[in-house]
């Protein structure tokens, strides 16, 4: 693990500001997203019917309350490190209060959620793959997530500050969202490149964020994070914060900035509609090298002092697309085929994943008597720096060197009733951890390509 070093948020968050004041002359949408809320199983059971409407009568004071809870059997048939079976679970509760109905305050909300993580992670115990095949996979704890306040100024500004979680804003695609390996939400390079793999589940920061709509069409947020979300000495930060609550805010700071450009939007346009983003983050810690030692040897090579050089800061780009190719007759305009593709890549020098892609596409409601349904397939590839190849050959010249890992999902999800959705899902890994043995075997063997078959269920209320 990258230990971090140096500075604290100042002059990052001067950096916000500027952007802020720069693109404030746009204008800025910062409502609570009830539309985009999954359907309530609250609403579709009538033995519910009660604490739907208890619920309804707190949103109409000025307090929302939401939730899902995840489970995810999940098991490697073939190949990884060695085949088994495992079980994890995600309950979130979430409240958003409405400051101008509680307090008065126009434009202001306050989010807060907490997160019950329980199971284990097939990834990590029995497939030693990168590109982790389950998204809700981490250590079991009962923690805070986000806190957050967020104020309107305007109809042209929002402003946002607390507990924040990067994965939940940055870098994603819409089709993306919905595959199940969780490099396809928060993907490969920032998971693996970043220090305890940036402010994204499980563990978020202290930041703040900015957004502004620009145009019609166009989008800009930028946030800065205290760049460790636990102790960054640390050798299990999950356990060093194990429930949340350590705030730290004077950690080398990592910034995020993204555009975002919708076009072919509205019933008058010429083609389908689709939405592009391009953005990067910088992470002001120090990086060690992955090659060069201080000495000048590489590390791992005979007589090396194995103490890695040191690089100030690191930078990746990424483009996001997202795009319809055919919209299914009918009212509903999600209600099509789309595809997704994401590219990042970052310095050779200091990324264990120098350079990633994926994409995909995905159906809804193109099965008859089924229009809340989806289906689609999505392939990622993670690219591992040659100079971590160099030090692997160096210390072990005759053993394997870490080149790609990849991944195919298939997946199917099928709505019983609004509320709750049953999804089975296939993954193959190919791969595992780059192309390193296997250590649950003797001797120089790979891990073997995964063949991971898996059922989940989502309910939300």
């Amino acid at each position: 693990m990258r230990r971090s070093g140096g500075r604290g948020v100042g002059a990052a968050a001067l950096a916000l500001g500027m952007f802020a004041a720069c693109a404030a002359g746009g204008a800025a949408r910062a409502e609570p997203d009830e539309d985009d809320q999954d359907p309530s199983i609250l609403d579709s059971v009538a033995a519910f019917r009660d604490i739907a409407a208890a619920r309804d009568a707190l949103a109409g004071r000025g307090f929302r309350f939401s939730g899902f809870y995840f489970s995810d059997v999940r098991g490697n048939l073939a190949g990884g490190m060695r085949r088994g079976v495992t079980y994890s679970g995600l309950l979130k509760l979430a409240l958003d209060v409405d400051a101008e109905k509680v307090a008065g305050i126009e434009g202001g909300r306050l989010h807060v959620d907490m997160l019950q993580i329980h199971g284990r992670d097939l990834s990590d115990d029995y497939i030693g793959n990168v590109l982790s095949v389950n998204d809700v996979g981490a250590r079991p704890t009962t923690r805070l997530f986000e806190l957050w306040y967020e104020q309107k100024l305007g109809d042209r500004f929002a402003l946002k500050v607390g507990q924040l979680a990067a994965d939940e804003e940055f870098i994603k695609s819409d089709y993306g969202e919905a595959f199940l390996d969780a490099t396809f939400g928060w993907a490969g390079p920032p998971s693996e490149n970043l220090p305890f793999g940036g402010p994204a589940y499980p563990l978020a920061a202290l930041g703040a964020q900015a957004t502004v709509e620009a145009t019609e069409n166009l989008t800009l947020v930028a946030a800065i994070y205290n760049g460790a979300a636990a102790n960054p000495h640390a050798e299990h930060p999950e356990k060093a914060n194990r429930h949340g609550l350590d705030f730290r805010l004077k950690d080398p700071p990592l910034v995020i900035a993204e555009a975002r450009y919708r076009y072919n939007q509205g019933e008058d346009a010429a083609w389908l509609p689709g939405a592009l983003k391009l953005g990067g983050y910088r992470h002001f810690a120090r990086f060690d090298d992955l090659k060069r030692g201080t000495d000048g040897l590489v590390l791992g090579a005979p007589g090396s002092n194995d103490d890695p050089r040191r690089h100030r800061g690191d930078v990746n780009l990424y483009a996001v697309l997202d795009q319809q190719i055919y919209r299914a007759p009918g009212d509903d305009p999600d209600r099509g085929v789309g595809v997704f593709a994401r590219v990042i890549a970052g310095p050779k020098d200091r990324n264990e994943i120098d350079f990633y892609v994926d994409g995909g596409i995905v159906a809804s409601g193109m099965i008859p008597g089924r229009p809340d349904d989806l289906f689609g397939f999505a392939l990622a590839y993670a690219n591992f720096s040659p100079k971590l190849a160099d030090s692997d050959r160096a210390a072990d010249p005759g053993g394997p060197a870490r080149k790609y890992e990849a991944v195919f999902e298939a997946t199917y999800k099928a709505q019983i009733v609004p509320g709750l959705t049953v999804r089975p899902t296939y993954q193959y890994v190919m791969r595992p951890g780059g192309g390193v043995d296997n250590p649950e075997r003797s001797g120089s063997q790979k891990i073997r390509d995964a063949h991971v078959f898996g059922v989940t269920s989502l309910v939300t209320f």
